[in-house]
């Protein structure tokens, strides 16, 4: 009998205190974040110590700006353009990342291609 009145207290205890354990995390449910969406079909043509870029802009109106950076040096385009042309390279490889920015200055996942510009005319 005191086993049995032993295992109902503690199956009411486990069922109230188990009521809570939601407050955990239902504060992150409550906080949708949205991201800036990435470009797509992210292309280069290699020149005489250039590169030109082309890429297609996602859909909407979240993605604001666009920030190029390539190792030396990084381009930050104001508005949603989808061709740049990286000028004065010296002749090595790249690795050339993309990146959208929102409204608040958060990025995109990263977009990248390998360039190799070359000397010759």
């Amino acid at each position: 009998m005191k086993l049995k009145f032993t295992f109902i207290v503690i199956l009411l205890f486990s069922a109230f205190s188990c009521e809570k354990m939601e407050d955990n995390y239902s504060k992150y449910l409550e906080q949708v974040k949205i991201y800036s969406p990435r470009i797509t079909n992210l292309t280069a043509i290699e020149g005489l110590k250039t590169a030109t870029l082309n890429w297609d802009n996602p859909q909407g109106s979240i993605a604001k700006k666009i920030l190029i950076d390539f190792q030396d040096d990084s381009l930050m385009f104001e508005t949603m353009v989808n061709t740049a042309v990286l000028n004065n390279l010296e002749i090595k490889a790249y690795t050339v990342t993309v990146y959208t920015l929102d409204e608040f200055g958060n990025r995109s996942v990263p977009t990248k291609i390998q360039i190799f510009p070359n000397g010759e005319e």
